[in-house]
């Protein structure tokens, strides 16, 4: 599942990038170090986020219901308003 989603945001990065009008030559290693890019600082904001925040409020009783889900479910709402932008007003 990670790895189609990644495949699909992919995908979407490289034409991005067709759009801009690169050189042919310069493609590939963009996308790649976009790429790269994107998931370093996804990982930094995880592991900063695991260390700082879930590991010190894990084990008390009112982080699940207080912080998980509602930070779960603005996220899908966030992330559903965004497919439905792109799928049904998408201007080129």
């Amino acid at each position: 599942m990670v790895f189609l989603f990644g495949m699909v945001h992919g995908m979407g990065f490289a034409g991005a990038l067709s759009q801009l009008g690169m050189p042919q030559y310069a493609f590939a290693t963009a996308l790649i170090s976009f790429n790269v890019g994107v998931e370093l600082g996804q990982l930094t904001i995880i592991l900063f986020m695991y260390f700082i925040v879930a590991r010190s409020f894990s084990n008390k009783l009112w982080y699940r219901s207080r912080i998980v889900i509602p930070a779960s479910v603005v996220i899908a709402i966030i992330a559903g308003f965004w497919t439905i932008q792109r799928v049904f007003f998408v201007s080129y």
